[in-house]
C-alpha cells in the first residue's frame, strides 16, 4: 500500500512544478455568477492575555541629517568597530553608529540592482555577517530579482578596512528561489550560534496558500531553512548540516529547519539561550510569535494563528503535528494588521523587560512587550510600551537591538528609533 504522505509528497511536488512554471493565470478561477456561499462571520475571541501600559519606557528618534529609505534589516559588524549596517529595500546599504553621534557612511549601493524592482514588498530584505567576519570579510544579503521572479541568497566580501566597504564584484549566489508572485517574500536571514545561515521565505502569495506551498515538503516556500556556508554538500554551493532535521530524508528538502509559515518577518535568537524566535504575517485573522524549532510545523495554511483555517477542509499532510504559536493577536478585536518581530530582550539598561519578547505593529504602530514565564515558557502578560499618535508618520519595519542588546526600531519613514528608560 502507498504512503499516504509520499502519495501526497508526490501530488505536491507535480502541482508545484506546473504551478512555478506556468504561474498564477493557469489556476481555476470559479465562474462568478454562480452561487457562492456566504462567509460566516468568524467570534471575536476572548482575549488571550490582559493588556497594560507599561510605564518608564519612551521611544525616541536618533538623529541623522538622512532618511534611510525603507529600512527593512539591521545587521552588526562582528568586530570591534560598534558599526551596525541599515539595509534599505531599494538597495542601498549604510554603515551607521547608534551612539547619538549621528555619523553614518555607505557601506554597498545596489539601487542598479534593484531597478525596476519597484513593488511594495519587492527589493532588498536581509542582511547578516559571517561570524568571522573579522577573518574572511564575508557577509550575505536576501534580495528580490524579476525575469524570472525570484529570491536570491548571496555572499559578498567587504575590504579589508578598518571601515570597510562592499566589493560586490564578489558576490556568489548561492541560492535562487522561483517565486509566483511578488509578495509573501519573507527574506530574512541570521546566523545562529551554531554558525549556520537560517533564511526565512514566505509562501509565494495569493490569499489562502491555494498550491498549499507552505506545507509542500519539496519546496522552499514558506519554511525557514538552514545551511552551513562553510562547506559544501555536492554540487550545491553550501553545505546542507548533518543535523537538520530533514537531512536523511528523501521526501523533504534538505535544506528545510521548520515548515509551515506564511510570511515570516523578524528572525533573532536569545542571546542567552540561542532560541530562535520568529513573527509570522497572518492574512485575514491572527498575526502570531513563534519559537522555532527544529523539524517542526507551524500550521499555515491549514490553520492561521492559534485557529483552523476556514478556507481549508482538511490538513494537507495527514497526521501532522502542528506546533501552536506562543502568542497571537488579532485584527477581529482591532489590535493590529501585520506584527513585525521581535527580539527576546537581554540587554542592561531596561531591566523591566528581561525576559520579554519585543515586537510591534507595522499598520497601528503600536510597541508590545510579552512577557514569558521563564518557568512554563508560556506568555504572561502583555505590556504596551508605545502607541502611535495620529499625526506621527511611524511605521516599524524591524524590531532589533543595537551592539549591546538594546531595542532599536526601523520605520518605513526613514527614521530609526530606540526604546530608551523615560527619565523625565
Amino acid at each position: 500500500m502507498k504512503s499516504p504522505v509520499l502519495s501526497n509528497f508526490w501530488l505536491h511536488a507535480f502541482f508545484a512544478a506546473v504551478f512555478l512554471a506556468h504561474g498564477p493565470a493557469d489556476a481555476a478561477i470559479p465562474d462568478a455568477g454562480s452561487p457562492q456561499p456566504v462567509p460566516v462571520p468568524p467570534e471575536i475571541p476572548a482575549a488571550e492575555l490582559p493588556e497594560e501600559m507599561m510605564t518608564g519606557i519612551v521611544l525616541r528618534k536618533l538623529a541623522f541629517d538622512r532618511e534611510f529609505d525603507s529600512p527593512v534589516m539591521l545587521a552588526s559588524l562582528p568586530d570591534a568597530s560598534g558599526e551596525q549596517v541599515v539595509a534599505m529595500q531599494r538597495g542601498e546599504f549604510c554603515a551607521v553608529r547608534l551612539d547619538g553621534s549621528g555619523q553614518w557612511r555607505p557601506f554597498l549601493d545596489f539601487r542598479a540592482k534593484m531597478k525596476g524592482i519597484v513593488l511594495f514588498e519587492e527589493g532588498v530584505h536581509g542582511i547578516a555577517f559571517h561570524p568571522r567576519f573579522a577573518e574572511n570579510r564575508l557577509f550575505y544579503i536576501s534580495y528580490s530579482q524579476n525575469e524570472p521572479r525570484r529570491t536570491v541568497i548571496s555572499e559578498m566580501r567587504a575590504s579589508k578596512d578598518a571601515t570597510p566597504d562592499a566589493l560586490p564584484e564578489t558576490e556568489r549566489v548561492l541560492l535562487e528561489i522561483p517565486q509566483p508572485l511578488a509578495d509573501h517574500w519573507g527574506g530574512h536571514i541570521a546566523f545562529g550560534p551554531d554558525g549556520c545561515l537560517y533564511i526565512a521565505l514566505g509562501d509565494g502569495g495569493l490569499r489562502n496558500d491555494p498550491y498549499r506551498l507552505a506545507q509542500n515538503p519539496w519546496v522552499l516556500h514558506g519554511k525557514v531553512l538552514r545551511i552551513d556556508v562553510n562547506s559544501r554538500s555536492g554540487n550545491l554551493p553550501y553545505g546542507i548540516p548533518e543535523d537538520n532535521p530533514f537531512a536523511k530524508e528523501q521526501t523533504v528538502r534538505r535544506e528545510i529547519f521548520a515548515l509551515g509559515f506564511r510570511n515570516p518577518w523578524g528572525l533573532s535568537f536569545d542571546a542567552r539561550t540561542g532560541q530562535l524566535w520568529c513573527a509570522d504575517v497572518g492574512q485575514d485573522l491572527w498575526e502570531e510569535i513563534n519559537r522555532v524549532e527544529a523539524g517542526a510545523n507551524y500550521g499555515w495554511s491549514d490553520r492561521e494563528g492559534p485557529a483552523k483555517s476556514a478556507f481549508h477542509a482538511h490538513s494537507d499532510l495527514p497526521d501532522t503535528a502542528v506546533k501552536d504559536p506562543v502568542h497571537a493577536y488579532t485584527r477581529l478585536r482591532g489590535e493590529g494588521i501585520c506584527i513585525v518581530g521581535g527580539l527576546l530582550y537581554r540587554g542592561q539598561k531596561l531591566p523591566q523587560l528581561d525576559g520579554a519578547f519585543v515586537f510591534a505593529d507595522w499598520g497601528y504602530g503600536t510597541i508590545w512587550a510579552l512577557g514569558i514565564d521563564p518557568a512554563s515558557g508560556l506568555p504572561s502578560r502583555r505590556s504596551v510600551l508605545h502607541r502611535k499618535d495620529a499625526e506621527h508618520k511611524f511605521n516599524p519595519t524591524l524590531v532589533t537591538a543595537d551592539v549591546d542588546g538594546e531595542p532599536v526600531l526601523l520605520s518605513q519613514d526613514g527614521a530609526l528609533y530606540r526604546l530608551e528608560k523615560d527619565d523625565d
